[in-house]
This record gives structure tokens, C-alpha cells and sequence, in this order.
């Protein structure tokens, strides 16, 4: 189900009639040239800046300067040799008039702010290319005719075969620079300052790692539709709709956050009942043919099949065209609309395919007129039928809550807060109409030639499909996922004819790609899809001729066996851009196959030659040309067709047709197995159905949202409870002492701890990999993981760990696994959404019905659950009894009630480690463990601290609120979380204690975050001011978000300041805010050198926000102020990883630990250094540290020198960034210089210790071990990530890391 993202063979028939016309006639070259002027790369950046000519270097630099946002900038010729620095303006003119310097007619340059040199990195990096020439384009119509020429029957393949072919690879590459004369104009360009005549220099590829890198980038790549003309006119008729637009266009973005929802896991199996009755309509009617008789227009027949499955699945209309096209009817009206204005749009309706060639050839017949009247009368015969299917399902009369058209109508899209326009309804329903049926019927007709002239391939598909069905007529819901071997077969075909030919990006800004050419803003990338799915390098060697039909290529493990590019197979586009419907279109493809080879033989007639590809048949995507098949009934099919006859005369009757046809999803899962017994409970006002909720959460983020999820199901009717994952083990749910339970389901949410389960699931992920196959049978479940995607190696490693190993075990899983990113601002959003969807798709799996509240706020857009508030805070009267406690003694409570919770740490020592004068600070502190806590860590652990509220912050959310801070407030702590240390202090229910509202303020909640898109929209819905809520809903869009919330990190307060008539009391407003978590530092010391006390490395996070706040960390301020003898509340967190020396004190060890990352590495030390005091014999230890400066940062310098002294340190090697006087040097780099030393040491068995920063630091000295693998260890790329792979898994390469 998509939408040809390029019909570039349709662009040389306007480009040519252009030509014809008038167009400009002049001679295209295979170089891209422009206007002189200058492009800008910061140092270490992919994106440059195009400035003007400029006459003078201080003009030049103050641009710079102005557009990067940097101050003191040096220039450097990127082209010259040794790179060397612009600082005359003498120089710059000659470097302008040097056509050696310039690529694509620019001057490329590379800055660098704060009067820094440029990096090693850039000095070393090739220089920069224009992308390789292709083919010489032709005058007048540049490479047009490459797509026009060839015998391959479309565009797209000939394209395919006259650039791509290996022969033609081997001269020009993957990659290669296109000339599309005339494809655009001033009319249809959607950027801004791009440069005329820019669109027509296409870099066309096949390369897959160009793939994944617009995959990377998809912000610097995004899809600009109706750049060129034949877009411009297929959104003329197809309207601006999710597939017809631009990524940066409102109305795609409203509509990709609604309807994806249309098409996902839980819906799709909902959808299940359409798709089985549709196609036994499908089968009956086919089985009215004559043994060996010939079909004629196979095509016809898919595109009827495949039109009304979407239309009735999506929508709740069926359009019966399966059923007329059998009785030899018309076909609904809306069908012949839709296909002559796709028709005319893509250029393919002319006077004498419409009107005959005595038409075309009448001088009295106006063919013009007629076919402008027939395309208007086609455009509102669409318009109509679109009208009326809004105003039914307006009225209840189709759709119900599973249509896209009641989304459209009713739902705010949560992704921008908006409703879908209703002018742009139309062009939304025909987007999916093209992408939802066109596609895949042209991959069914292509599976039906390929299995009928396989027949080896049909053996296997009908084995499959005898060993998943069994003596059954016909398939269940969970059978689809069972058809691996048709998925394949459905897969093939849809690589070797991909229904989207050519997938187009948009270059926004001058850029590189791949690191080696140059791009330019408003250039386009076309990927043909075809060369790419044929490289013999990804698809060929055991798996034979890439054009050939294999169905084994997309069978498990294939693709690793073969060592596969992930991004090889693109049929359904990618990234934000990527097919929604793909998992609608395998399902129905599966299904399909299933029972059409399961009832009938085909082969295609006698002299029937290998179809092209072609779009004659009518459509969008390449079809068969004129595919007919024969067919023969099955001589064991009898029974099966029988039962399928007798289902479509019930269905027809209306008398005894499945509940899933007639009154929707719900019952149809009931009905094909999909349901477990549990469907009772359908009018009760709360069915009670039994849901657990199980978290693994180390900071408490995910027993917080496992805690919201509660609340929504209790208000869905569940009865839900929650529990950590490890506790679950110990409390058996399941019948004769099982873990989990049976009867309900169960839902997991958890995070992942440095590639380690958290805390309190460590237990249940040892307890998982030992369950046998098939032991978890009747265990429903859903998994939503959530992680930092700057922990790239390990992002998702446990919650995707838990999901597999759930399924293995044989669950079954509600839905696929879910996931949130917390490194991006919107991450709440992800599981807002995970949370309504696996609710909904819970209920249509039970088959059990909400209380009418729950419906009746999920319809209003409210949250169902909230009033089970995450933190319970009651404002006392002033009448009422009880006396605020004190911290301490609220702690005191919270430990009698919860003995693993926090501590009073007192502080024994606080000195500063920054030099005198340094802009920045880092505390040592020294502090005393409590007795029971004395010896029980080890060096390499950590110690949480909870902050605490900056006063400032806490005084201007008490003049929000209209209060003192002196009143009192009643807070309902939660004290039965799960194992392991309190992960915030509370919750709902447990204790009860009375707090005064400044503390509430200061400890319970943090006012420092900013609030989330769903907060924003919230406030808009409860705004009582129509401008300010407009102000508000425009705010919680992508832009307005990006912009003025998230951009200038806004505060909640803050905002509730700009919009005065919102009333927001206490507990509302610590519930809009996220719970006040701890934060984690690395211990510091031994307990073998200092007893009963620990130490940590505390940088104090400080800076203005672009708002004007002063920000500080709210633990690493509060450490930062505590006077020795003050007290800090926190514990320590033993890890469960094994960031830990080795056991032998003799094996060879290597620290890397720049900034606050070498506090671990400190611990080590001193644990070295007593253990050498104990006569132990010590292995050479190493380490790298970095920092800016030896005078300003070189943190820990006397110790480290003593170290060495005294042998616990065999080498110390100090990376300094900004050393005046001196080049940048970063710890990688000392690492490569120190590789034949220390690859020594990994002979001998050496462990490695990573820690800091995580999105860039820890990725580099990664690759720079890797490196030095290939260097000094003589290993080639794969066989370098292979060792590294081999310490990974050994333990001896162990990373400690946090997000930048």
C-alpha cells in the first residue's frame, strides 16, 4: 500500500511536450554549475550555509559569524591542499577565481569558532566531490530518453537497465548525477532560496548505504512533493493526501499522526473478518469458472479484490466490486472515477484511448474539451462519493470507531493537536484509495505468474499452508502470522517489481552525503528502487540470478546469512515516509494466497510469453501486462469451496453471515480465534477483565508510567494491577504456581540500564531464556520499551529481550512492541499513544466493552484514566489538624514504612577540583555511609542523590498557584514500588503524610522540565479563552512546539504564565509535571581505602535558557551548595552490570575516563592501590583522560601523578582540547597513538573501562580500538568489529556512560 513516490517516466512526455512548446533550447552538460558563491561547513558538520559573492574576508566572516551563530571564526579553503586559512580578502578574491576550488560552482569553505584551528578530523578527511557524472545527457532533453528507451516496458526499469546494469555500474557507478530538463518551475518549488534550474541535476542511486543515510537524515532529506510536474498534476486530482504531500506540508503532518493509527498491528488483526469475507467472495466467484478455463484480465480482478477490502476495512463500505465484476455488473461508480483521474493525471488519457481513433482523427471533434469534460465529471463523481461516505459515517450509518473517516472527523491529531481539514478529507481518502489497493494488487498479480510458473514454488507454499491449516477449511486470525513461506513469496514479487519504482528525497540544505560528495540545496535523489533490489551484491551469489524468482531469499535468517544491507529492500519507502499499510497489505497478500492456492491450480496459457511491466492495465503501480492465468479447482478442494459457498449464500442472506462481517472487528476475533474466552463481559459496566502491569525502572520512570497505564485500564474496566518484574516471580499469577498469568493479559514496561535489565528485573531476566518453548502458550502480552537513543549499541536491548523471549516461549503478543525515546522532548507522546492503542486492541481481543465514561471521554479526546492521579496531594483547610513534617522526618517515615529507601548522607568533605579562574566547577565530595550500607558497594558503583527544586523556581510556581508555601498538603506516598532502592519519594496510595506546599514543591515534583506536546494540548482543551487556547493548540503543533516550547526549554510555570486564564491548582499541577527522580554518579573511591564513607565527581550543570531562566541541575546544584557537615538524601545503587575490575589484580587494565567519566577510574585506582598495600601483584593499568586544559580542567591531578609514582599507574595520557598554543586532542586520538602498546595488552588479556559521554565520546573511542585492531592487529573492517563483538561478549570491554 503505497504511492509511487516518482513516476519519472511520466516527467520526459511533459518535459518533451515542454520542449515542443517553446521551452528553452539549450545544451545540458553532465556537471551541475551555479552561480559563484560560497558554501560554509562548521567544523565537524554535515550541513553548510550558502552566503553571496562577498568582496571583502571581514564581510565574509561576519556572515558566517551571524548564520552560524559563532563567535571568532577562521576560514578554511576546503579544496586546497593542507587546507589552508582564508585571512586576507586578497586571498579570498583569488580563492573565488580559482574554478580548482570550487564544486558545482561554489567555493567550498570550513569554519571554526573561538579562533580554534581546524580539527585533525577535517584536516585528514578527503576532499570533498561533485557527485560522479552518468550518461552524457542529450541536448534539449538531457537523460529523459534513458527512461523512455530500453524494452523494459516502464520507466523505472529501463532506467534500471540502461544506468544500472552491472555492466553499466562498473562505469558509472551507484551513484550518479541525472539531467531532467523542464521537470519543475518557480510554480511548484517548496524551498525557499534555492536556485533555479537546481531541480533539474537529479542524483540518481542504487546504492543502499545512500539508503540508510537519507534514513539517518531524514530532516536534511525529507519528501518534497510537487516539485516537478507530473506530481503537481497527480495532486491536482489525488488532492494533497498523506502520500500526495510534502513532510513539511500541515496538512501530512496532521494526517501521519492520525492515520498510521488506521493500520496498525491490533487494527489490522481486527481487520481480519473483512479481509476473510471479501476474499471467500473472491474465491466463489473464480471457482464459477470452467476446469482449465482462462481468466482474462487477472489484474481486473486483483484490483476489485484489493479496492474493496481497504475501502470496507477502513472505511465500513463495501463496494461490492468482487461481486459485480462476477455477475458481469458495472463496477461501483467511484472505481471508473478513480481510475480515469489517475488516469489523466498521470498523462495517460488521450482523445483515442477515451473517445477511439476516429475521434482522435475527426477535425470537428473538440478531443480537448471532451476529455477536460469527462475529467471534471470523473473529479466530482470522486467528490461525491466521498461526500457521501462522510455524511454516513457522520451519521453512525457506517465505519463506527475503527474507520479512518470517523478519525478524520472526530480525533485530534497527536502529533500537531489538530483536526485533519475537511477539504482536505477528499484527497486523503483518494491517497488511500491509490496506495491502499493499487499496489497491492499489482504484487498479488506478480505472485500469482511467478507461482504458477514454479511450480516447485507452489509445492512449498502448499505444504506451508496444509501444515498451518490442518483438516480446517479455512485460516484463523492468528494462522497469517504462521505463513512465513507466502510472506516470502509475497516479498520476492515485490522486490523484483516494487509497486513504488523510483522513491524520491529532497536535499534541504548544502550538504555532503556519504562523507565524499557535495550536494545542493534543492537537488533531488531518486532511488530506483528496481537496481537496487537486483544487485547481484544483495541479492545474488547462493540465492542464484538476482532477476530471478526465489522466495528463499526472504526466509528467516537469509538475510543475515547473506550478509544483506538492511536498507536493500525499499518497496515500502522509509522513515517517516514509509508505507503505513505495508502490515495491511502482508496480511491481506497472506490471506489471499492462502485460500486461492489452497482451492485452485494456475498456470499461465499456452504461449504466453514473461510479462513486462506495464501500467496499461490501469494504475498506478506496474502490473503484469495483460496477465491472464488458467485455472483448476483442487481435487481436495471440495469440501473447502463448499463451506466458502455456503458463507457468501449466509452472508448474501443475511442470515447466519460471521459477526465479524456484519457488525465489526470485535466479534470477528472472537469468531477466528483470535479471542480468548474471556468475551463475557460485554454489557457489564465493568468486565473486569484481569490485566498486570509489570515494570523494570531504575530512576522510576517506567513504574510512573506502568502506574499511569493502571489508571487508563481501571477506567476501561480492567482490573489492573502493577508490580515490578522481579516481584512477579515471587508471587506466582499463573495456575500451578506459573509466573504469569493466563486468564487477562499482561503488559511489561521497562527500560534498559547500560545493556543491563534494571534493577528489579535482573531476577525475571535470568528466570526468561530457561522457560521451554510453548510453556507460555496461553500468556497474552504487549511490551513497551523505553531507552536513550545516545546508548546506541544497547537502545531497547532489554524491553526488545523480553518481548522475543515472550514470544519464544509461545505467548502471544497483542501487539508489536512499542517503544520511546527520552532523548527526545516528545517521548511521552510515544507512549500516550502505545497506552490508548494496546487498550483498545485488549478490549477488541477480549471482546468485552468499556463502561460508557470511559467511551465517552476517550471520544472527547480526555484521558480516560487521569483521575487516578500519579500523585496524590490534598491542600488542607486550615481548620483541619496535623502539623507540617520535616524533611528529616518524612524520610525517617518513608524508610520505617520502606527500609531500602534514601538516606541522610552527611557531607564530610566539598572541595573544588576546577583550577582558579575556570569558567566552570566540579565538586569532590566525600560522604558518610550509613552503617548498614558501610561495606556493601564496590568500586565501579554508583550513588543516587535526589535533588531538589531551585528556590526560584519553587517561588514563582507559588505565585502561579496564589500561595504562601507555608500551607499545608496532605500527599498519599507510595510505598509499595518494587524492589531495589525508592526510585523518587512516592506515589499514589500507601502512606499519608502532611507536608507544607513549598516542600511538595521543592522535592515531589521537577519544575525544571519542560512539559510535554500532550501537556500543552491539555491546557488547550481546558483553556476557557478562545485566543489563548488558539495560541495554545498552535503551540502544541510540531512547529509551534519545536519553536517556543521545547526550543526555548519553557518551563511549565512559565507557560502557565503567558496564558493567565487558566486556573491550574496544586494537585493539577504536579500531575502535568514529571515526578523528581534521581541522579546517578559514579562512585569515586573504595570501600577498601576509606571505610564507611564513598566519594563522587559532581560537574554543576549551569547555563541561561533561551528564555532567560537561569537553569541549574537540581541534584548537581544541590550537592554543589551542601557545607561540609550538611546532608544529602540518596543511596547506593549496587550495579548489576560488571563494571567491576577483574577478579586477578594482575590482568592488564584500560581506563578511559575523560571529564567526570574519570571518577570510576578513580575508585579503581584506590582499590588497586590497597590491594598492592596487601601485597597483590598488579597488572599494568592505563589511563586516558580529557579534559580542556592542564591549568583550567585537569581535574585530580595530583592523585593521578601520585598514582604513577608509585607503579598503581603505569601510564597516564591526557587529552587536552583546548591547550593554548596547541591543537585540539581528544582521547581517541591518544589511543591510536598508544596502539601498539596497548594492543599488547589486549594479547595479554586486558579489560577495558569506558565512561562519560555517550552520543559522542564513547562511539569514538569505540572506533578508534577498532582502528587500531586494523592497524596493529592486521584485521580488515569485518574482522576488527568482529573483536570487538568478542570483548563485548566476553565482558572486557565494559562502558559506563550517560546522555550528553
Amino acid at each position: 500500500m503505497q504511492l509511487p513516490e516518482g513516476k519519472t517516466g511520466l516527467l520526459a512526455g511533459a518535459a518533451l511536450a515542454a520542449t515542443a512548446a517553446g521551452a528553452a533550447a539549450y545544451v545540458y552538460t553532465n556537471k551541475l554549475t551555479c552561480e559563484q558563491g560560497v558554501v560554509v561547513f562548521l567544523d565537524g558538520s554535515k550541513i553548510g550555509i550558502h552566503l553571496g559573492k562577498c568582496e571583502s574576508i571581514d564581510e565574509l566572516k561576519g556572515q558566517v559569524e551571524e548564520k552560524l551563530h559563532i563567535e571568532d571564526c577562521r576560514l578554511f579553503v576546503e579544496q586546497a591542499e593542507g587546507r589552508p586559512e582564508l585571512s586576507s580578502s586578497a586571498e579570498l578574491a583569488a580563492a573565488l577565481a580559482s574554478p580548482a576550488l570550487r564544486v558545482s560552482g561554489v567555493l567550498l569553505l570550513l569554519a571554526t569558532a573561538d579562533s580554534q584551528p581546524l580539527s585533525s578530523t577535517a584536516q585528514q578527511a578527503p576532499k570533498l566531490l561533485a557527485i560522479p557524472a552518468g550518461p552524457k545527457p542529450l541536448p534539449l532533453v538531457g537523460s529523459f530518453l534513458l527512461y523512455k528507451q530500453g524494452g523494459q516496458g516502464h520507466p523505472a526499469y529501463n532506467f534500471a537497465a540502461n544506468v544500472f546494469a552491472p555492466e553499466k555500474r562498473a562505469v558509472w557507478g551507484d551513484t550518479v548525477l541525472i539531467v531532467l530538463p523542464h521537470s519543475g518551475g518557480p510554480d511548484g518549488e517548496v524551498l525557499k532560496d534555492v536556485q533555479p534550474g537546481l531541480l533539474d541535476y537529479a542524483v540518481a542511486t542504487c546504492d543502499p548505504e545512500v539508503v540508510a543515510e537519507l534514513l539517518a537524515r531524514q530532516d536534511d532529506f525529507p519528501k518534497l512533493w510537487g516539485r516537478r510536474k507530473a506530481e503537481r498534476s497527480l495532486q491536482a486530482v489525488a488532492g494533497n493526501g498523506l502520500f500526495t504531500s510534502s513532510t513539511l506540508d500541515k496538512d501530512w503532518q496532521v494526517a501521519h499522526g492520525l492515520l498510521p493509527r488506521a493500520f496498525n498491528q491490533i487494527r489490522i488483526k481486527n481487520y481480519f473478518g473483512v479481509l476473510l469475507d471479501k476474499t471467500r467472495s473472491f474465491v466463489a466467484a473464480w471457482a464459477q469458472m470452467p476446469q482449465g478455463g482462462t481468466i482474462e484480465g487477472v489484474s481486473d480482478w486483483l484490483t476489485c479484490m484489493t479496492a474493496d477490502a481497504v475501502v470496507k476495512a477502513a472505511m465500513g463500505m463495501d463496494m461490492g466490486n468482487v461481486e459485480a465484476k462476477a455477475a458481469g455488473q458495472p463496477l461501483h461508480k467511484f472505481i471508473d472515477a478513480f481510475r480515469f483521474c489517475l488516469k489523466s493525471a498521470l498523462g495517460r488519457a488521450t482523445v483515442e484511448s477515451e473517445f477511439g481513433s476516429l475521434a482522435a482523427w475527426n477535425p470537428f471533434f473538440d478531443g480537448a474539451a471532451a476529455l477536460a469534460k469527462k475529467k471534471a465529471s470523473a473529479l466530482q463523481a470522486s467528490h461525491d462519493v466521498v461526500s457521501e461516505l462522510l455524511e454516513r459515517t457522520r451519521k453512525g450509518e457506517i465505519g463506527g470507531p475503527q474507520s479512518v473517516l470517523s478519525a478524520m472527523l472526530n480525533d485530534v491529531s497527536p502529533s500537531t493537536g489538530d483536526y485533519v481539514r475537511l477539504q482536505n478529507i477528499y484527497g486523503q481518502v483518494m491517497n488511500l484509495m491509490i496506495a491502499g489497493h493499487e499496489t497491492t494488487a499489482a504484487t498479488l498479480a506478480w505472485a500469482l505468474y511467478y507461482i504458477s510458473t514454479h511450480p516447485e514454488v507452489e509445492a512449498k507454499a502448499l505444504a506451508e499452508i496444509s501444515a498451518v491449516l490442518g483438516e480446517r477449511c479455512e485460516p484463523r486470525a492468528d494462522d497469517v502470522p504462521k505463513l512465513v513461506y507466502l510472506e516470502a513469496c509475497f516479498r520476492e514479487a515485490l522486490r523484483l517489481h516494487p509497486a513504488v519504482g523510483t522513491v524520491t528525497r529532497d536535499v534541504y540544505a548544502d550538504t555532503t552525503l556519504k562523507g565524499t560528495w557535495f550536494v545542493r540545496k534543492g537537488q533531488r535523489v531518486d532511488i530506483n528502487n528496481v537496481a537496487l533490489q537486483r544487485r547481484e551484491d544483495q541479492w545474488g551469489g547462493s540465492f542464484g540470478d538476482p532477476n530471478a524468482y526465489n522466495p528463499e531469499r526472504f526466509m528467516p535468517g537469509a538475510a543475515e546469512a547473506s550478509g544483506r544491507h538492511p536498507n536493500a529492500f525499499n518497496p515500502w519507502g522509509f522513515g517517516v515516509r514509509a508505507c503505513i499499510g505495508s502490515q495491511f497489505a502482508l496480511w491481506e497478500g497472506k490471506l489471499f494466497l492462502c485460500m486461492v492456492l489452497r482451492c485452485f491450480k494456475f498456470r499461465v496459457p499456452e504461449g504466453f510469453a514473461r510479462p513486462l511491466p506495464s501500467t496499461a492495465d490501469g494504475g498506478a503501480a506496474p502490473t503484469p501486462h495483460h496477465l491472464a492465468l488458467r485455472i483448476w479447482k483442487r481435487k481436495e478442494s471440495g469440501a473447502v469451496l463448499e463451506s466458502i459457498s455456503s458463507q457468501v449464500a449466509a452472508a448474501k442472506a443475511g442470515a447466519a453471515a460471521p459477526a465479524a462481517a456484519q457488525k465489526g472487528a470485535a466479534p470477528a476475533a472472537a469468531q477466528h480465534g483470535a479471542a480468548p474466552a474471556a468475551a463475557t463481559a460485554a454489557a457489564e459496566a465493568s468486565h473486569g477483565t484481569p490485566l498486570l502491569i509489570l515494570y523494570g525502572s531504575n530512576t522510576g520512570t517506567c513504574e510512573e508510567l506502568a502506574s499511569s497505564l493502571a489508571g487508563q485500564a481501571a477506567a476501561a474496566g480492567f482490573a489492573a494491577k502493577t508490580a515490578s518484574l522481579d516481584s512477579v516471580l515471587a508471587t506466582p499469577a499463573g495456575p500451578a504456581g506459573g509466573a504469569l498469568p493466563e486468564a487477562g493479559a499482561l503488559l511489561v514496561i521497562s527500560s534498559t540500564y547500560n545493556g543491563t535489565p534494571p534493577d528489579n528485573a535482573a531476577e525475571f531476566a535470568r528466570w526468561l531464556p530457561k522457560q521451554a518453548d510453548g510453556s507460555l502458550s496461553k500468556v497474552t502480552f504487549g511490551v513497551f520499551g523505553v531507552g536513550n537513543s545516545q546508548w546506541a549499541q544497547t537502545y531497547q536491548a532489554f524491553p526488545t529481550q523480553v518481548a522475543l523471549g515472550l514470544a519464544r516461549a509461545g505467548a502471544t503478543q497483542v501487539m508489536e512492541m512499542r517503544c520511546s525515546d527520552v532523548d527526545s522532548n516528545d517521548w511521552m507522546e510515544a507512549f500516550d499513544e502505545w497506552q490508548r492503542e494496546v487498550l483498545r486492541g485488549l478490549l477488541v481481543t477480549f471482546g468485552v466493552n468499556p463502561p460508557e465514561a470511559y467511551v465517552a471521554a476517550v471520544n472527547s479526546g480526555a484521558a480516560a484514566g487521569e483521575a487516578k492521579a500519579r500523585l496524590q496531594l490534598r491542600l488542607l483547610e486550615a481548620s483541619e489538624p496535623g502539623q507540617a513534617l520535616s524533611v528529616e522526618t518524612v524520610i525517617a517515615q518513608l524508610r520505617a514504612a520502606k527500609p531500602d529507601g534514601y538516606h541522610l548522607l552527611e557531607v564530610l568533605e566539598n572541595r573544588e577540583l576546577q583550577g582558579p579562574g575556570a569558567s566552570r566547577s566540579t565538586r569532590h565530595v566525600q560522604l558518610a555511609l550509613p552503617a548498614g550500607e558501610a561495606g556493601q558497594y564496590s568500586a565501579g558503583d554508583h550513588l543516587e542523590v535526589m535533588g531538589n527544586n531551585d528556590k526560584a523556581l519553587v517561588a514563582a510556581a507559588l505565585k502561579r498557584l496564589g500561595l504562601t508555601g507555608a500551607e499545608r498538603v496532605e500527599w498519599r506516598a507510595n510505598i509499595e514500588g518494587g524492589s531495589g532502592s525508592a526510585r523518587s519519594l512516592g506515589g499514589s496510595g500507601g502512606l499519608s503524610l502532611i507536608l507544607s506546599v513549598s516542600d511538595a514543591l521543592t522535592w515531589l515534583v521537577d519544575l525544571a522540565a519542560v512539559p510535554s506536546k500532550r501537556t500543552v494540548s491539555l491546557l488547550a482543551e481546558g483553556c476557557p479563552c478562545p485566543p489563548e487556547a488558539a495560541a495554545l493548540r498552535q503551540l502544541a503543533t510540531e512547529e509551534g512546539y519545536k519553536e517556543k516550547v521545547s526550543g526555548q526549554r519553557l518551563t511549565l510555570v512559565e507557560l502557565l504564565g503567558q496564558f493567565q486564564s487558566l486556573s491550574v491548582s496544586l494537585d493539577q499541577l504536579a500531575n502535568l509535571l514529571p515526578r523528581m527522580g534521581p541522579r546517578y554518579y559514579s562512585i569515586s573511591s573504595s570501600p577498601l581505602a576509606r571505610p564507611g564513607t564513598c566519594s563522587i565527581s559532581v560537574g554543576l550543570v549551569a547555563f541561561t535558557t533561551p528564555s532567560g531562566r537561569p537553569h541549574r541541575g537540581a541534584a548537581s546544584a544541590t550537592i554543589n551548595a551542601t557545607p561540609v557537615g550538611g546532608k544529602l538524601l540518596g543511596s547506593v545503587r549496587k550495579l548489576s552490570s560488571s563494571f567491576r575490575l577483574p577478579q586477578d589484580p594482575s590482568t592488564p587494565v584500560i581506563m578511559i575516563g575523560p571529564g567526570t567519566g574519570v571518577a570510576p577510574m578513580m575508585g579503581f585506582l584506590q582499590e588497586r592501590a590497597a590491594l598492592a598495600a596487601g601485597g597483590a601483584s598488579l597488572g599494568p593499568a592505563h589511563l586516558f583522560f580529557g579534559c580542556r586544559s592542564s591549568a583550567e580542567d585537569f581535574i585530580y591531578r595530583a592523585e593521578l601523578e601520585g598514582y604513577v609514582k608509585s607503579g598503581v599507574l603505569a601510564g597516564l595520557h591526557v587529552a587536552f582540547s583546548r591547550e593554548p598554543g596547541a591543537s585540539k586532542v581528544y582521547v581517541q586520538d591518544l589511543i591510536l597513538q598508544q596502539g601498539p602498546a596497548l594492543w599488547g595488552l589486549f594479547e595479554a588479556g586486558a579489560h577495558v573501562y569506558v565512561c562519560g559521554d555517550a552520543r559522542r565520546m564513547a562511539p569514538d573511542v569505540r572506533n578508534a580500538f577498532k582502528e587500531m585492531a586494523k592497524s596493529c592487529g592486521g584485521r580488515n573492517a569485518a574482522a576488527a568489529e568482529s573483536w570487538m563483538g568478542g570483548l563485548l561478549e566476553a565482558k572486557r570491554y565494559l562502558e559506563d556512560v550517560w546522555a550528553g
